[in-house]
């Protein structure tokens, strides 16, 4: 009887062993919310027409809870020599009633190494931007980059915001599996321009 129990347990320990290690190798890194350089949020794709792929956005801290949402149309990637393909596309920050961004700006200031807040902001209903979609199916690397293998579900996006002939750049990068979106630096000498576009709809 005892070597009957001894065998069980012994199977169930291997099959949970190797049940671990299949999550293990077929699932992509998980890295902290906040890091260098990035700032992550809540998410969830609400629609899917076409190309057109829409999201609602939530970031809550300290109690506050700033609430958006962002469209984007992308088509179809475009020939070039490099590697990943780069795909051309566009679309908008929309404003949601009800929020409260005043922590997530204040979070946001440091993780694009913006100089100051925005004040006296002029309210939008939506601010239109144009992107680029530099990967999919990509995995979040510790120092907020992204790589190929192993392959993840994020898409990492850089997005053009503000004045069309002196754009401010951001990546903004998503992934519908983990329901996780982020705000990530381009160039600090980006920060206070993209923070000032941002406060319109944030």
């Amino acid at each position: 009887m005892m070597s009957g129990v001894v065998i069980l347990l012994f199977s169930l320990t291997t099959g949970c062993q190797t049940f671990s290690s299949l999550l293990s190798q077929n699932s992509e890194p998980i890295v902290p919310v906040a890091g260098d350089g990035y700032l992550m949020f809540d998410l969830h794709q609400i629609a899917e027409i076409g190309s057109i792929r829409t999201f609602n956005c939530k970031y809550q801290s300290d109690g506050a809870t700033a609430l958006f949402r962002f469209e984007v149309d992308a088509g179809q990637p475009e020939p070039n020599d490099g590697f990943p393909p780069i795909t051309s596309g566009r679309g908008k920050l929309i404003a949601v009633p009800g929020s409260d961004s005043s922590i997530l700006l204040r979070n946001l200031k440091k993780t694009l190494e913006a100089k100051t807040l925005p004040e006296h902001v002029t309210h939008a209903s939506e601010i239109p931007f144009t992107a680029v979609i530099i990967g999919t199916d990509q995995s979040h690397a510790q120092d907020g980059g992204f790589f190929t293998k192993p392959s993840g579900h994020w898409t990492a996006m850089k997005i053009f915001i503000g004045k069309r002939d002196d754009a401010a750049e951001v990546f903004l990068n998503f992934n519908t599996v983990l329901s996780k979106g982020e705000f990530s630096i381009k160039d600090a000498n980006y920060g206070d321009a993209v923070l000032r576009e941002l406060a319109k709809v944030l």
